[in-house]
């Protein structure tokens, strides 16, 4: 009779190192995201200073289409740019020939390289141009005092996480029985690119489950479009997947699941060390008194009087924060959904 406990016979070392590295994971999140003191929320007539609509956008709802829509309306807010819509194409056009002083660090990211060779830019297909520009534009905004990846906090678990998968496979005769054969190579490509794949696949996943938990049953979300990059994080993942199911008929099931043990706490750790410093938790709370106000007052204004079918007239700082916190329902959301698909296949180009 198969009894699992037999299966992983002989596996004490890696298994060990796979209960140290979860312990140590979530002894550091325990510390990294313990709650702060009691604030007492207060109607906002303004943003909070140092807050950008992009900023804001990121903060809120980490929806990067939305944060690019709301940089480029504060832009053309600014009269540094001009939106135009023909149909579901939009395009921007510089009207100043050199980055305004008083644009914001992620909005001169964007302008440098989206009008670095002409002074107009198509959201019509994915671009070198526009793949710099999406990833230049996300280390501005987490080039900020309100974000924190934490990953120096994972450098100890990743070393133990190696140590325990090189002990699980060394208990299999695994190097034995591949290395210095003609198959060694190929199975060092397949360890590599299963490591590799995974690690894209965790990167990028954020944005996808986000996405399928605002279709589930009870949520209040506003749902966000679905695009063509959100299939390739499942594609990265079911290739890491089919990568471990190879190791394991390479090696053996215990050796296996150890080894996807291993990926799947570093996988779910890596976004749970993410996250905001104590600065950027303040600011989030002025934004959301801040929304709570424009709701009640504008919102409904906003998203009548700006039509879907064509660019305002025109266009205030207040309604680029209107996009940025999801209170435009109207053009502005129209906006942010023509350039979602492009803004985030060039994410998934240069995954951060």
């Amino acid at each position: 009779m198969f009894e699992f406990p037999n299966v992983l016979h002989g596996y004490t070392p890696a298994i060990l190192a796979l209960v140290l590295v979860a312990a140590y994971f979530a002894l550091v999140v325990l510390i990294v995201r313990r709650p702060g003191p009691q604030r007492v929320s207060v109607p906002r007539y303004q943003p909070p200073p140092g807050a950008s609509p992009a900023v804001a956008a990121w903060l809120l709802e980490r929806d990067l289409s939305r944060a690019v829509a709301a940089a480029l309306v504060n832009m053309a807010a600014k009269g540094y740019l001009k939106i135009e819509q023909n149909q579901d194409l939009c395009s921007v056009t510089q009207l100043q020939p050199e980055p305004a002083p008083q644009l914001e660090p992620e909005e001169d990211a964007l302008s440098y390289r989206l009008f670095h060779d002409y002074d107009s830019f198509d959201f019509d297909v994915l671009s070198p141009q526009l793949v710099e520009a999406v990833e230049a534009f996300q280390w501005a905004i987490h080039d900020t005092t309100y974000f924190s990846s934490n990953a120096g906090l994972s450098f100890p678990a990743w070393i133990v996480s190696v140590l325990g998968v090189l002990l699980a496979l060394a208990n299999t005769h695994f190097w034995s029985y591949n290395v210095g054969k003609s198959s060694g190579r190929l199975m060092g490509v397949i360890v590599v690119a299963t490591f590799v794949s995974f690690v894209v696949a965790v990167a990028t996943l954020r944005g996808t489950v986000e996405k399928i938990t605002t279709r589930l049953p009870g949520s209040t979300a506003p749902q966000r479009p679905w695009t063509g990059a959100d299939t390739r994080p499942l594609t990265y993942l079911c290739v890491s997947l089919g990568g471990i199911a190879l190791l394991g008929a390479l090696s053996s099931t215990a050796a296996a699941l150890i080894i996807l043990g291993f990926l799947v706490i570093n996988g779910l750790f890596f976004h749970s060390l993410r996250g905001l410093t104590p600065a950027g938790r303040e600011v989030l709370a002025q934004i959301s008194d801040y929304r709570k106000f424009l709701c009640e007052v504008d919102a409904d204004v906003i998203s009548r009087l700006h039509v879907s079918d064509h660019v305002p007239a025109q266009l205030g700082p207040d309604d680029a924060y209107a996009v940025a916190l999801h209170l435009d329902l109207g053009w502005g959301e129209q906006f942010v959904t023509s350039i979602t698909d492009l803004v985030e296949l060039a994410a998934i180009s240069k995954p951060r």
